[in-house]
């Protein structure tokens, strides 16, 4: 399709930045990295190649070339589309082996190695190009990438890997050079010491992306967005409502922007929660909880927010109340194991039926060979003082109630 980053965004060719920048908005709000990584990263792509000046008219360049040419690399962007990376190289190299000077096919032929995970001829693509063309920004960034991702398959603290997110920052770094006032690179190098857990300074250059533009409003949402997910990593779970009120605070009112925020925010605490999910860590049910509820303050209106965070808040009182539980003297020790069985059990935490089956029997052995005041104490007090736990297995309790008051 001719012009196919501009149909990417939906948008014309004779588009302005603001238009460019607008649109790339709306639909990030629909396709964010969370949801559909795929198209949020096709759309991206669009976005950076559009947004730069040098690049968007490369690009525009490309659409007019000879018609052999311009098919060959629609067909490889056609092929990028459905994710066929190999007969996308293919093609480009064709149209590089036919005009090797056109650089919008080493780039797009670059970014096929990175899906492809051939990184080492996608640095060799980008070194290339930076090259040649040293203040295209784009394709430093590109390079950043190729590195940062590679970086991302060695194993923590292997040598190579260090080497790599090197090599990634001083790419970036680059980007930063040529624009300055450009947000998204301090973030890039923001990212890559968050993967090295180094959070004092991703968050450094998180706050450098903010001041970038020289002025604090709601295009400084994806850093400080970046902040609350380095304090979820560091365990920092209280400063994530400092930095959300921040963020609050900078949102226009009743805009598309303003529901991206809502969004993104809803988006990384449903997945954290199905991450709690499979794990027994308390404390990413509560960060899960906490994303969900500002998501809720962004958006107060949105009824799937406001589900999801009702059955949260269930789940977190319930959690705060077994620890409370646990720690209560008054209570038999065996409803203490039971309260331990009802949230593992909502959770799905047992490998098989019958290891929860024998848990099962295993606890219950021990309730009812006590005496049976002791029994009636303990339901009552979990009743009453413990409702979130009770409610997570409402029948069970009930069934115990029931033969114990069998003589």
């Amino acid at each position: 399709m001719v012009y196919e980053l501009y149909h990417i965004l939906g948008i014309s060719s004779q588009a302005s930045a603001d238009e460019i920048k607008r649109a790339y908005f709306q639909l990030v709000r629909k396709y964010s990295p969370e949801k559909d990584p795929e198209r949020f990263q096709q759309i991206r792509i669009a976005y950076n190649t559009l947004f730069d000046s040098k690049e968007r008219e490369n690009y525009d360049a490309m659409q007019k070339y000879g018609d052999q040419v311009k098919d060959l690399i629609l067909q490889a962007q056609n092929k990028m589309q459905v994710e066929e990376w190999t007969n996308a190289i293919s093609l480009l190299k064709q149209v590089l082996v036919l005009a090797p000077r056109i650089d919008i096919a080493r780039n797009l032929l670059g970014l096929c190695y990175i899906h492809t995970k051939n990184w080492d001829f996608a640095v060799k693509v980008y070194t290339a190009l930076t090259k040649t063309n040293p203040d295209v920004a784009v394709y430093w960034s590109n390079l950043g990438y190729a590195y940062k991702l590679q970086a991302q398959c060695f194993n923590d603290e292997d040598i190579s890997q260090i080497q790599l997110y090197h090599n990634a920052r001083e790419s970036f770094q680059q980007v930063v050079k040529l624009e300055s006032f450009n947000s998204a690179p301090y973030l890039d190098i923001a990212e890559t010491y968050l993967d090295q857990k180094n959070y004092s300074e991703a968050l450094a250059w998180a706050e450098r992306a903010i001041g970038a533009d020289g002025k604090a409003d709601y295009h400084d949402f994806e850093a400080l967005f970046l902040i609350c997910r380095v304090h979820f990593y560091s365990g920092e779970l209280q400063k994530i409502e400092v930095i959300a009120k921040r963020i609050i605070s900078l949102l226009p009112k009743k805009s598309e922007i303003r529901e991206y925020a809502a969004t993104r925010f809803a988006n990384m605490g449903i997945e954290i929660a199905k991450n709690a999910a499979i794990s027994s860590n308390f404390h990413m049910w509560r960060s899960a909880f906490e994303f969900i509820k500002i998501a809720k303050e962004i958006e107060p209106n949105n009824l799937g927010i406001q589900q999801i965070l009702t059955k949260l808040e269930e789940i977190v009182a319930a959690i705060n109340q077994y620890e409370n539980l646990n720690r209560d003297y008054l209570i038999n020790q065996g409803f203490q194991r039971l309260a331990a069985f009802c949230l593992a059990d909502y959770f799905n935490f047992y490998d098989s039926p019958q290891e929860r089956k024998s848990f099962l029997n295993d606890i219950l052995t021990e309730i009812l060979v006590s005496p049976t005041s002791t029994i009636f104490a303990s339901l009552e007090r979990i009743k009453f003082y413990y409702p979130a736990v009770y409610k997570l297995n409402v029948e069970l309790f009930h069934r115990i109630e029931q033969v114990a008051c069998v003589p």
